[in-house]
């Protein structure tokens, strides 16, 4: 079970700070910023009382012309959908001292789809955070297995912005 949650601001023509600002010039490929990627960890229990680590990944982005996200009618991001999500996650486990990508091995797919964080439609520069909430069962890791993510992300576009790397998280902490 995935959930997104996101945040974001919103920068340029509709939004009024005290004072002048410029509007800031970001590229309209998205961008995801270096060394900004955060990511917390609850343990809790799922509906039927199975151990989990509840993980929620942080990173910050710029997209020049804001065309983020999927609108919650899908016909009209259907080109996207094809060329799969919007939010893409490779995850990374620690064997024998080395990250590995485990994405293909791991049996569940982090990533997803992001609904649009602007719903004007108006073209213009945004930044913010995307958060995104993952579960994990420790039916599916090891005592103390180490983890990481890559991260990229895509626009209505098809523009794909660079990848960014967690910090390491210790799932199925031993007591």
């Amino acid at each position: 079970m995935m959930r997104v949650l996101f945040t974001f601001l919103i920068l340029g023509a509709g939004l009024y700070l005290a004072g002048c600002t410029t509007e800031p010039d970001f590229s309209n490929v998205p961008n995801l910023l270096d060394g900004s990627t955060t990511i917390s960890k609850t343990t809790n229990t799922d509906r039927l009382g199975n151990a989990q680590d509840s993980l929620v990944i942080g990173v910050k982005f710029q997209d020049g012309d804001g065309d983020l996200g999927l609108s919650s009618n899908m016909y009209p991001d259907s080109v996207l959908i094809k060329e799969g999500y919007n939010y893409e996650v490779k995850t990374l486990r620690r064997i024998r001292g080395q990250f590995q990508d485990v994405t293909q091995s791991f049996g569940v797919s982090n990533s997803g789809n992001f609904p649009r964080l602007r719903q004007d439609n108006k073209v213009g520069p945004i930044e913010g955070t995307l958060s995104r909430s993952i579960m994990i069962p420790h039916l599916a890791v090891s005592r103390n297995d180490t983890l990481k993510f890559r991260i990229r992300i895509k626009d209505r576009a098809l523009n794909v912005s660079n990848e960014v790397e967690t910090p390491s998280v210790i799932l199925r902490v031993q007591q």
